[in-house]
């Protein structure tokens, strides 16, 4: 059943994320109708809103309204024309370097059943937080203001495209996330056989490290065998180069595809949470049912920006305890070949750091979070005070 459900989510994922960074003539089509309806959305929304509000007044809800519609057709156009001019060149040279990484190490049978579980949640994730409410929302409109509807259903469009685009670097960068554990646990690997080696006290030549068992270390056990059994550490170190190698150019490969469309992406879901929370505060929306569709917004929202901070974040965090793995490595006691080759590394590493950013403008880690929530509440605040000083 799982297998069933994890092709459908590949097809489904396929579908929606790959539209515009494949250059096949339908997806062509579909990319320039897309950038078409963002326009038509830009300068259609004041004659919706005006049909919304059944008035044409300046009040600060109506603009509100307006320039909601408006930054996602904006944030739509400009990733999509982005993406459909570099996405392709810059994913072909990512699927290269995934190649050449599985010439090196071939993906194993565990990595590739967590990558389908993983893409099938992400999918099924994406299709129950836009799907539903959407449909929802077209259907209370389908009674309130029945022309608005085609309208809204484009808005919803590009809205999901950005979501799709979001879903795709999720899945990739999760991929470049699976690779680098695979090489902090051969560097654990050769830690564990280099203390022992040392005869460290701390870790006895069952593997006992601080008297815990050594299942309660991570490490590559095939490596570490082969270093027992004699293999050379310095031929292990070279592959270990070479994979890592292959790992920095896929990390800007995605930075070069995705980096203008992230920047949109989590400034444009910041302004949405920050919408909602105005319309839900001011009570703007007069059907009931809209209030439990402004929660359900705002968790879609919530969602979109914790997968990609929260999932570049651990890449970043993973990348960086390699460097720590070889340091502590280097500092051992090992012949000179093995400690020239530990450097080499080590310089490779603080060459091409691993870490995804939005156009250089800020990198992509937790502490967005926190800084997302203290600018949006500071500005919601000072909305509502400008509010109620107008009236």
């Amino acid at each position: 059943m799982f297998r069933s459900m994890s092709k459908l989510s590949v097809f489904i994922f396929n579908i929606f994320s790959v539209l515009s960074i494949t250059h096949n003539k339908w997806q062509k089509t579909y990319s320039i109708l897309l950038i078409m309806s963002c326009i038509y959305i830009f300068y259609a929304t004041p004659q919706i809103v005006c049909i919304l509000e059944n008035d044409c007044n300046n009040t600060i809800s109506s603009l509100i309204k307006g320039l909601f519609a408006r930054v996602v057709a904006v944030t739509c156009m400009v990733s999509r024309c982005v993406i459909f001019l570099k996405g392709k060149t810059h994913l072909v040279k990512y699927k290269k370097n995934m190649d050449d990484f599985h010439t090196v190490t071939p993906m194993t049978s565990s990595e590739t059943d967590n990558l389908k579980k993983m893409s099938f949640r992400v999918v099924l994730c994406c299709i129950l937080l836009t799907v539903p409410v959407n449909v929802c929302r077209l259907w209370i409109l389908y009674y309130v203001a029945k022309q608005t509807v085609p309208f809204v259903i484009l808005v919803y469009l590009q809205n999901f495209s950005m979501y799709c685009i979001e879903t795709h670097f999720t899945v990739l960068c999760y991929i470049l996330y699976q690779k680098i554990i695979g090489i902090n646990n051969d560097l654990m690997a050769l830690k564990i056989d280099t203390i022992v080696r040392n005869k460290y006290p701390f870790i006895s030549l069952t593997g006992e490290k601080y008297g815990k068992n050594d299942n309660t270390v991570e490490y590559n056990r095939e490596v570490f065998q082969s270093l027992v059994a004699g293999y050379p550490m310095t031929d292990f170190l070279e592959n270990l180069k070479a994979k890592h190698k292959f790992i920095c150019l896929a990390t800007k490969n995605l930075n070069n595809m995705f980096g203008i469309h992230l920047g949109l992406s989590l400034c444009s879901l910041c302004l949405y949470t920050l919408f909602d929370l105005y319309y839900h505060l001011q009570a703007i929306w007069k059907h009931s049912k809209y209030k439990i569709l402004v929660y359900a917004w705002i968790l879609q929202y919530f969602v979109r920006f914790l997968l990609i901070t929260v999932l570049a974040h651990l890449t970043t965090k993973q990348a960086l305890k390699s460097k720590i793995l070889i340091t502590d490595i280097n500092n051992r006691y090992l012949d000179n070949n093995t400690k020239e080759e530990l450097q080499l590394f080590l310089n490779q590493i603080s060459s091409c750091s691993i870490e995804f950013t939005a156009c250089d403008f800020f990198t992509l880690n937790t502490h967005l979070i926190t800084s997302a929530i203290a600018a949006g509440t500071t500005y919601l605040v000072i909305l509502l005070q400008f509010n109620s000083s107008k009236d």
